[in-house]
């Protein structure tokens, strides 16, 4: 048990990650059912947790948490996090209830996730059911990243000098591109955001594209709901992208 506890207590991360969920929650039996509605963890760019708790609400007692992972880092001689994602209270007023929790981490990096980044504007479709749901988040992820370029020519170069040796003579950049996998550009190459002046572009055309016919099935229901997504996007958009576009290759 010792060894356990010692394990789980010298994992650190340069970026972490804190969330929160009520499925873990549902899955207590016994004497612990419905004694706790929310499960945080906080994780690192590595995919490990570094802790866990469980709250009676969302945000609410998270103090002697954030109080153990400042004296984790302190007692240990670690360099504090610079980066801190969040699924909410990411900038504003807001942002300050955060930083309080960590407040010896004076130099933390308070920002939303991508993923709750991405929730915000998915709140605009009329279901998740819909045929081109997966088809809009899919383009609206592309309006976001894009492949690092360093990465990208490495992959390709290697990807030539295996078909020169499978048999291939001089093989051309569409070649090259055709035989690399979904698989093999997750594992060599990063992503990176595009940048807010891009990013806003892109995902204004996008919007665009799907209040229109291009965002309907084919029984001719629509995905978005108009008024409620340019809502979102007027209201909140610079708001998100400002949280969001920050840290950037990933």
């Amino acid at each position: 048990m010792t060894e356990i506890k010692s394990s789980i207590t010298a994992t650190f991360g340069n970026i972490l990650k804190m969330d929160s969920t009520k499925k873990v929650v549902k899955k207590l039996a016994g004497y612990s059912t419905g004694t706790a509605a929310w499960a945080t963890n906080v994780g690192n760019e590595y995919g490990q947790v570094l802790m866990s708790v469980l709250t009676a609400s969302e945000g609410c007692g998270l103090g002697p948490m954030a109080s153990g992972l400042m004296a984790r880092y302190d007692n240990a001689g670690v360099s504090p996090p610079q980066v801190l994602y969040v699924d909410r209270d990411c900038c504003g007023g807001s942002v300050a209830k955060v930083r309080d929790l960590f407040c010896k981490w004076t130099d933390l990096c308070v920002h939303l996730d991508i993923w709750h980044f991405m929730r915000r504007f998915a709140i605009g479709c009329t279901t998740e059911a819909h045929q081109l749901y997966g088809i809009f988040l899919g383009r609206l992820s592309r309006c976001l990243f894009e492949w690092d370029e360093g990465d990208l020519a490495t992959l390709k170069d290697a990807k030539r000098l295996e078909l020169i040796k499978t048999g291939m003579k001089e093989p051309s950049d569409i070649d090259i591109v055709n035989k690399i996998s979904r698989k093999e550009l997750a594992t060599h190459c990063r992503r990176k955001t595009r940048g807010i002046t891009e990013t806003t572009r892109l995902v204004h055309d996008l919007l665009e594209a799907f209040s229109g016919d291009q965002g309907r099935d084919t029984l001719g229901v629509a995905l978005l709901d108009v008024d409620r997504i340019w809502d979102i996007w007027e209201s909140h958009a610079a708001h998100y992208f400002l949280c969001f576009i920050q840290y950037n290759v990933i």
